[in-house]
């Protein structure tokens, strides 16, 4: 299963957990908020019951959204500026980024 997960969380604490929890599960940062993942079912459900478990812990403004995308969706992104070393992606010899 592909899909991003993007994030607004205020409090920086919690923010550096979150990221540094969507790392251990194999997310990969293609923005300071934004990751895209390539992982099973079972470990999609874990990012989302553990990230609803984060939430609800304290009282907050934050969002969470995760997004499943098609592989053809993730290889037509238009990347502007920093250039993201992203293994999902590289797979197709024929992917240009402008």
């Amino acid at each position: 299963m592909l899909y991003l997960v993007m994030y607004d969380i205020e409090d920086d604490r919690v923010r550096t957990l979150v990221a540094r929890f969507l790392e251990r599960k194999g997310c990969i940062r293609i923005q300071k908020s934004v990751f895209i993942a390539e992982t099973s079912r079972e470990v999609y459900y874990e990012i989302v019951t553990k990230l609803k478990e984060v939430n609800s812990l304290y009282e907050n403004h934050d969002s969470i959204v995760i997004i499943p995308v098609s592989i053809d969706e993730v290889r037509a992104m238009t990347i502007i500026g920093k250039d993201l070393d992203l293994e999902l992606i590289r797979d197709n010899p024929n992917l240009l980024f402008i």
